[in-house]
């Protein structure tokens, strides 16, 4: 009896493929308010483990399970229907401390544990899709496209989800779209219903209904990890000492205010400061600290703000004209204020917190946003850098002031654009001839981020043509923080001898000025520096690096200082494997107190993902030898299906970043970069049964399509994506749809024709392609990052070409 789909086959496939994707977004979401970071990368990983297992299990029992394809396709949409929800429960309620990863064995097995319960949703999803695939082989463009379409619409799908579900309910609400997804899976065979297995059927029919109404209805409670300002305050409030205000969510973060007359914020203030900070809110993102907000109604209430480092740019302008890029709070608007600004432009991306400073928290925050002289624009700040026309006199860097890099490196994993020596060149752009670019951070010991932000500033006024840096630069720093400006033009005496004036009175001590003498250095606030000299570590940094072989001392820092480019926008990172005995040794059995833990997590990561892939997709495949041994077609079969599956990967990654500068947002560049990347590959699977041409062939024109395409984006992409960034949002995002078709399309050519060469040579081996193209996609995942913090985005676009270039060559492997 010929196997024929119908338009329900195809719509289970594409609800499924919607929760599949959307369940990945919101269990990052998810992650970014119960830990330090939404962990992209082991998300991404655990579900293409998944789909690589699957692979391997429909190699041993797809012969079984295809003589009863709707019984068994059921019972496995049914177990996806469960796990979505119970394995996300059961995972959060782990002891999971990811900050002890690489020292406790028992946190090793505990993260193990939590990917092992995240891998069953995506394992059983993938089955059924595997399954849909290899039952209906003559069907695989419409069954594939069906998936991918799915998949695109899936990540919309998530950002919806995110408006309207805090986000440690998003991975249990999703449950309702798996719900129709297995109605639409019983629709697909009405007789099933009248067979032997219409049991089975009554039972899928109660289980989503009542799995599904139970989601939608069920309220799990918060689970955020100990350590973060969240878990504090609700220490607080469950003993009587803090309150929780309001809470917002949406796709960029997750806002909590809460009120405590036991925290406050001294934001820097120095030694000399003769005031106390105003009561105040506190103000959470994701559940850590963005800051608090000053319950005043006079600007005489926040005098702090005039013993804090941020105060001496103010103190050299003359009634200056302010940007500041990141303001969450309005505490720096207060400063403005306080030293006569005449007009100050916030600009802050994320219209929760300027619709809640604007209405909610007005009254409690002074209307500070509301003041007549304040402009607030909804825009990302390095965005806002590029469409804007003004020119002002301090541009002050708030999105990038904390106390310091933080949560032992955590953050290194993320990205940002504005702390690049690109982002800094384009606010020197915007600053009036005398103006100047400041940012105060926190001291850090081994010191390490403040030496990082003077060598970026010094090598963004180098990228502009500046030969000597230092005569543009000033650094001094009081016992708690470090304050660091860039002034567009060279640091005149009037300017010099009011700074040196202004920074003793705040008892800062000078780690840089134009002509300052090394010899004649002493500390106020003693920090340690090299040995037998008077001055610090940072004053040691800055004269290396405005020296002639700065980097000389890059390399020999024990942390990565050297300065991020739009290329590798890592300013957080700064981890070195070359610097791990040196800290163990320096530091004893309190080294890992003082280890850049992001890219150590990555790494561990990244080998636990690998080593389970193999252990669960590649090293069963070895026990189908036997039965394979026979077959032709295996080695090209491994190539093919591999490299296609680090290519794609290494191409979505990498787009989804760098995107995010075009687009605004993160949320929309991977909203926007995942549905190009699989609608448009999902329509160019779907027509290759009409077209004339063989799969060999359709493979070869196909790579080389993608690797022009891809030299043709690095070359390009940038200048191209600059006519149009004074769009709309919605205008850049159907420009983001526009160039990423013509590739995106051609890849969805590559898994299909694969699979159409196995239907003519060696069909046998359509689950082990599956499996194989899933071990590669898992492990690239997490290398793809590590990569792209190591050599940069390009350097991995071009590894991506070569991997297509390299099917080429396998073409002429198939027997």
């Amino acid at each position: 009896m010929p196997k024929k789909t119908n338009v329900f086959h195809l719509l289970t496939v594409f609800l499924l493929s919607i929760v599949l994707i959307a369940h990945q977004l919101l269990i990052m979401r998810a992650l970014s308010v119960s830990m330090y970071y939404h962990f992209t990368y082991l998300v991404i990983s655990t579900a293409l483990l998944g789909f690589g297992v699957s692979g391997t299990f429909l190699s041993f029992f797809y012969e079984k399970m295809a003589k009863n394809f709707s019984a068994w396709a059921l019972v496995f949409m049914v177990l996806f229907l469960i796990s979505v929800p119970v394995t996300y429960l059961s995972a959060q309620a782990l002891p999971v401390d990811i900050q002890y990863i690489l020292y406790s064995h028992e946190q090793q097995l505990w993260l193990l544990l939590y990917n092992l319960l995240m891998f069953i949703p995506f394992f059983l999803g993938a089955v059924v899709i595997g399954f849909y695939l290899s039952y209906f082989q003559e069907f695989t463009p419409s069954i594939y496209g069906s998936n991918l379409f799915g998949s695109g619409a899936g990540a919309l799908v998530a950002l919806l989800f995110m408006f309207w579900f805090p986000a440690y309910e998003l991975p249990v609400k999703i449950t309702v779209v798996a719900a129709f997804a297995v109605l639409a899976q019983l629709c697909s065979n009405i007789s099933f219903y009248f067979s032997k297995q219409r049991v089975l059927s009554i039972t899928a029919i109660v289980l989503s209904l009542t799995v599904g109404v139970g989601a939608f209805l069920f309220q799990p409670e918060i689970n955020v990890d100990q350590y973060k300002t969240y878990a504090h305050m609700a220490r607080l409030s469950a003993q009587g000492d803090a309150e929780k205000v309001l809470t917002r969510f949406g796709p960029r973060a997750q806002i909590d205010v809460f009120q405590s007359e036991r925290v406050h914020q001294t934001l820097f203030a120095g030694l000399q400061s003769t005031t106390n900070p105003p009561p105040q809110l506190s103000l959470l993102l994701d559940g850590e600290s963005a800051g608090g907000i000053f319950n005043v109604d006079s600007l005489e209430e926040t005098s702090i703000m005039d013993f804090t480092p941020q105060s001496i740019p103010y103190r050299l302008v003359e009634r200056p004209k302010v940007l500041l890029l990141g303001e969450i709070t309005g505490n720096n608007i207060w400063l403005a204020k306080r030293f006569g600004a005449r007009q100050i432009t916030v600009v802050q991306n994320n219209p929760q917190i300027i619709g809640l400073m604007k209405n909610e928290l007005a009254d409690s925050s002074g209307r500070i946003f509301l003041q007549p002289n304040v402009e607030v624009v909804d825009l990302k700040p390095r965005l806002f850098l590029k469409r804007n026309e003004e020119q002002f006199d301090i541009i002050q860097l708030v999105s990038g002031e904390a106390m310091t890099a933080g949560t032992q490196g955590l953050q290194s994993l993320s990205e940002n654009y504005l702390l690049t020596v690109q982002g800094i060149g384009d606010a020197m752009q915007d600053l009036t001839p005398d103006g100047v670019v400041t940012i105060t951070r926190g001291l850090q010991s081994p010191p390490r981020d403040n030496i990082k932000l003077f060598g970026l500033f010094a090598e963004a006024l180098r990228h502009e043509g500046i030969e000597n840096p230092g005569n543009h630069l000033l650094q001094g720093r009081n016992y708690l923080a470090m304050n660091t400006m860039l002034s567009k033009s060279p640091v005149g005496e009037f300017r010099l001898s009011k700074y040196i004036a202004e920074a003793k009175d705040q008892l800062m001590d000078f780690e840089h000025y134009p002509g300052i003498q090394s010899d004649s250095l002493t500390q106020t606030n003693q920090i340690d520096g090299p040995e037998g000299e008077n001055y610090s570590y940072f004053h040691h940094a800055a004269t290396q690096i405005l020296g002639d072989q700065p980097q000389s001392f890059y390399d020999a820092w024990a942390y990565d200082v050297e300065p991020p480019t739009d290329n590798r926008p890592y300013f957080y990172d700064f981890f070195k494997w070359s610097s791990v005995d040196e800290i163990m040794e320096a530091y004893g059995r309190h080294w890992f107190q003082h280890l850049e833990l992001g890219y150590v997590v990555l790494v561990v990561t990244f080998a636990e993902v690998t080593l389970a892939a193999f252990l669960l997709i590649l090293l069963p495949l070895f026990f189908l030898r036997q039965r394979l041994g026979r077959l032709n077609n295996k080695l090209p079969t491994f190539i093919h299906f591999g490299f296609i599956g680090i290519g794609f990967m290494f191409l979505e990654m990498v787009f989804i970043q760098q995107f995010t500068n075009f687009m605004g947002d993160p949320i929309y560049s991977v909203a926007v970069a995942m549905t190009a990347i699989l609608v448009f590959s999902g329509f160019g699977s779907s027509i290759q049964k009409k077209l004339p041409w063989p799969p060999v062939t359709r493979i070869n024109i196909a790579a080389v399509l993608i690797m022009g395409i891809a030299i043709l984006f690095l070359l390009t992409l940038d200048p191209l994506l600059a006519l149009f960034i004074n769009f709309p949002l919605w205008g850049r995002f159907l420009v983001t749809l526009l160039l990423l078709f013509p590739l995106t399309f051609m890849l969805g050519w590559m898994f299909v024709s694969g699979i159409g060469v196995l239907e003519n040579r060696s069909p046998e081996l359509v689950p082990w392609a599956w499996g194989i193209n899933g071990f590669a996609s898992v492990m690239s995942a997490p290398l793809a990052v590590m990569l792209s913090m190591s050599i940069g985005f390009h350097a991995v676009i071009l590894i991506a070409a070569g991997c297509y270039g390299i099917t080429m060559v396998n073409n002429f492997l198939w027997k």
